[in-house]
């Protein structure tokens, strides 16, 4: 009988250890990082164009088609997307005009996987789905060492040929 209890104390004990250990994540979650004023533009108009082609079922062709949807907003809304439109515009990205869930069929292709936005050194990019791609710093780093040692090795097969 004494075993019995010892045994069923000890697995009260184990029931409970484990329960506390399963309420626990794994590791702790990672920040994210805050949206920088160009992202934040960047994504403002993405969710203009896109809510423009679905929901207005007015698929933008150029800036006037944004700022138009953008005008149509109350304020200040209005004014955060005007002011987005203007910034994207004047940072002279390049648009994919024209695309719409009926082109991603055509195309069979994932929304995510249609750039709208690009800025013109490639560093900022969004989708079609609403993602904000960056290039990661440390990758420019990495390719300006390379473009760097490349041009050291040409360099000294430009002086060892002379």
């Amino acid at each position: 009988m004494e075993t019995n209890r010892i045994w069923l104390a000890v697995m009260s004990l184990m029931c409970v250890f484990l329960i506390a250990g399963c309420g626990r994540s794994a590791s702790p979650p990672k920040a994210v990082a805050p949206m920088s004023p160009e992202e934040n533009a960047l994504d403002i108009v993405t969710a203009i164009y896109k809510i423009s082609a679905e929901i207005k079922k007015k698929v933008p062709q150029n800036w006037g088609d944004l700022e138009t949807y953008a005008a149509s907003l109350q304020n200040p809304a209005q004014q955060d997307a005007l002011d987005a439109i203007k910034k994207i515009k004047d940072l002279n990205y390049k648009v994919t005009w024209g695309i719409d869930n009926m082109v991603l069929k055509d195309k069979n292709a994932n929304a995510n996987e249609i750039v709208l936005f690009e800025s013109p050194d490639g560093h900022l990019k969004s989708t079609y789905g609403g993602v904000i791609l960056k290039a990661d710093p440390e990758d420019d780093k990495e390719e300006m060492k390379l473009e760097k040692s490349g041009s050291d090795v040409k360099n000294t097969d430009a002086a060892t040929a002379q």
